[in-house]
């Protein structure tokens, strides 16, 4: 019962400097947005550009570092995510729903399926390590 004690306070208190990274600017982007228009039945959509993935993961950095590389952090211990062997869709579902029991945050509500979705992106194509 200790163990688990522990470790729903480690994860809130990722989460608490999550959101602080949120609210004093982890994601403002270093561009100004392009907007684009696409044709939808007669009326324009304008599409703009998200915050890239690199920005987004200066959400992640306090625990995961600011190369991947994880290791001890405020909230517990941080994985690797530069030889990380989860799929995609793997990783869409851990930032999602969080792994509570080890420390991991869920950014359900606060990240949007779009910023989710460009975050997993990046771990699996700019932060892991090649082969």
């Amino acid at each position: 019962m200790r163990k688990m004690n522990k470790a729903k306070i480690r994860a809130g208190v990722a989460t608490v400097f999550a959101l602080a990274t949120l609210s004093f600017g982890g994601f403002i982007p270093a561009f100004a947005p392009v907007v684009q228009a696409q044709e939808d039945n007669e009326r324009p959509v304008i599409v703009v550009p998200r915050a890239g993935g690199r920005e987004l993961f200066q959400a992640c950095v306090l625990c995961h570092k600011y190369d991947g590389r994880g290791g001890p952090s405020e909230g517990g211990y941080g994985a690797d995510l530069r030889v990380t062997k989860l799929t995609y869709e793997e990783l869409i579902q851990v930032i999602t729903d969080g792994r509570v029991s080890k420390g991991m945050p869920a950014f359900k509500g606060i990240l949007d399926d779009s910023k989710i979705a460009t975050l997993a992106n990046f771990i699996k194509n700019d932060l892991k390590l090649k082969e």
